[in-house]
């Protein structure tokens, strides 16, 4: 620096009662990477860097007797006082704060990290030293991941975990929170048939209808792919008929078609919504938000039970409804693991001669004090409880292990077994290695297992069944699609799933026989007849309950049927007597031997 402007700049300082800083500190300052100001206790300017003048864009002489206070954003400004005050006590150590700063050439606000000493007894200093770091950088990074980690990338909606901080702070202001929760049902159809792009779409398309719905009412958020959360607050009275407005109207929204490419594509929308009033919420606000959340879920559970396309609201009824579906889960869990289930056999007949060609597994649970659960509860209780892998396994093994009974008693070999699949194990990695592996230990072959999917189970990852049911099929197990033409009904599917067995749905029998019994239901029967047999595919006819519908799908050609006209479902112990008293009559003597 130029001599004689250094001699200028004591002779002002002096003449404003402020002290001078050292040619040495001014060196040394002037090559530090740090911005460094030093100013009186008082927090008046007396010396600045040259770093500090460029980072800032300002005459570092010219800050020379103002208030360093005033370079701070307006809302850091006490936090660092108070941290300034604390440097200026006797005794006290070097002081960290990081705040925020004022760019008054350019109105731009940027973060400093400041570590204040007390040099004041220091020669060539005589004050509070300011080290400053700009980091903006690190703060607008760390924004970044924080705003990744709490909002969709995808609709930039907040997510779960923003979810809970916005209930958490909602719930300790005084105010009755409301939620709504939201599930877009076929959205998976619409990626499988139109890929994800389309999908992505959709979502887009519904999230901004509820956004332009929502509004400055409440908080909108994407929980995860095909479910969006509405957080209202208001007080009890009008926050509830709000609610119930805003769910009516959010399924309605979510159901218009969405124009993509030219196409209408479609969704629908299943709701549940719950209301905490402030009084419930109690001192823990968390988990007064997760009990809102949970209402809120048990009552979107119950919208879906019952179809979808439609909001349900919470009430005591469900949570009692949930709280008892809890426990059948648990018990459903220890009879699986403690042996609590047994197995029922139902036979296969051959129509054409009457005789009986294998047997479909079934379940069933005697519940020590329900009594009978039927398997329309506890699958899907089984389902929805991750417990249906459990079970499948078990219905696999048992059926293996009754089949291999039943050959030896009978003194028959080929006859075969049917067993279900669910989704949840059709999606499993390992289902056709353990598959193989329960046919080798009990020395069966490969054909005399069938495995069983429904249509919906099927078409709900088409790609992942086709490819899971062709290997099973290319170890040699059979292939059966039941209950044909209750799902989708599509003889896309039909020929693009790797099937050997058709199994046509009761109603269809239904309806060609009885007082249901008319024209059109035996064309329809003969059609899928004629059409498994164009595919070389052994139709099965279920729920056989009278002479005349035995006769009427034995005519139309079905190879094989089930029902109650040959067999209730049978314990392996029944199944054997009923194998054996098939063996006595004379129309099979000679081929059962």
């Amino acid at each position: 620096m130029n001599p004689a402007r250094l001699l200028r700049l004591g002779q002002r300082l002096r003449a404003l009662g402020l002290p001078v800083v050292s040619p040495s500190y001014e060196a040394l300052a002037r090559e530090a990477s740090d911005e460094v100001l030093v100013t009186t206790a008082e927090g008046r300017i007396t010396f600045c860097s040259p770093t500090f003048s460029r980072r800032w864009g300002v005459d570092r002489w010219a800050l020379v007797g103002g208030d360093a206070f005033s370079w701070t954003h307006p809302e850091d400004r006490e936090r660092v006082r108070a941290a300034f005050a604390a440097v200026c006590r006797p005794g006290s150590e070097s002081v960290d704060s990081e705040h925020r700063y004022l760019v008054r050439s350019t109105g731009e606000v940027r973060w400093c990290r400041v570590r204040f000493s007390d040099a004041r007894r220091v020669p060539g200093v005589g004050g509070i030293v300011w080290n400053c770091q700009d980091v903006t950088e690190v703060h607008d990074t760390l924004d970044a991941l924080r705003h990744a980690a709490t909002h969709d990338p995808l609709t930039g909606l907040g997510n779960r975990r923003r979810l809970l901080e916005v209930m958490e702070r909602s719930l300790t202001d005084g105010l009755d929170s409301a939620l709504l929760l939201l599930n877009l049902d076929g959205l998976k159809t619409v990626n499988d048939r139109h890929g994800h792009a389309v999908g992505d779409l959709v979502v887009r398309a519904v999230a901004e209808r509820l956004d332009a719905l929502v509004g400055d009412r409440g908080w909108l958020g994407r929980l995860d792919g095909d479910e969006f959360a509405v957080l209202l607050r208001g007080q009890e009275g009008p926050l509830s008929r709000a609610l119930a407005d805003l769910a009516q109207r959010a399924v309605g929204v979510a159901r218009r078609p969405v124009e993509v490419e030219g196409r209408a594509v479609a969704v629908t929308a299943a709701a549940g919504t719950a209301l905490l009033p402030d009084g419930d919420a109690g001192a823990d606000a968390v988990e007064a938000g997760r009990r809102l959340f949970r209402h809120a879920d048990i009552a979107l559970g119950a919208a879906k039970a019952a179809g979808g396309n439609r909001w349900v609201p919470f009430s005591r009824a469900l949570l009692d409804a949930a709280h008892d579906r809890a426990e059948l889960a648990a018990d459903l869990r220890h009879a699986v693991a403690t042996g609590g289930l047994h197995l029922a056999l139902q036979p296969l007949v051959d129509l054409a001669v009457g005789r009986t060609v294998g047997f479909e597994a079934l379940v069933r649970w005697q519940h020590p004090q329900r009594g009978n659960v039927p398997p329309s509860v506890f699958v899907e209780v089984a389902e929805e409880s991750g417990t249906i892998l459990d079970l499948g396994a078990f219905v696999l093994e048992s059926a293996l292990e009754a089949l291999v009974e039943l050959q030896r008693a009978a003194g028959r070999s080929g006859l075969e077994v049917s067993v279900n699949l669910s989704g949840h194990q059709l999606q499993q990695p390992g289902l056709v290695a353990a598959v193989a592996d329960a046919l080798r230990r009990h020395g069966l072959a490969p054909g005399q297992l069938c495995l069983e999917v429904t249509e919906s189970v099927a078409v709900a990852d088409l790609a992942t069944a086709r490819n899971t049911l062709q290997e099973l099929r290319s170890h040699g197990v059979r292939i059966a699609l039941d209950d044909f033409g209750t799902g989708y009904s599509s003889l896309s599917y039909l020929r693009r799933l790797p099937v050997d067995v058709l199994k046509i749905d009761k109603s269809f029998v239904d309806d060609v026989s009885g007082e249901r019994a008319d024209a059109t239901g035996a064309a329809v029967l003969s059609g899928i007849v004629a059409l498994s047999s164009a595919l070389g595919l052994v139709t099965v006819a279920e729920g056989i309950e009278t002479e005349q519908s035995h006769e009427v799908v034995r005519g139309a050609g079905c190879t094989w049927g089930q029902g109650y006209l040959f067999a209730r479902p049978l314990s392996p112990a029944q199944a054997a007597a009923h194998l054996a008293a098939e063996a006595q009559n004379p129309r099979y003597r000679s081929t059962t031997a």
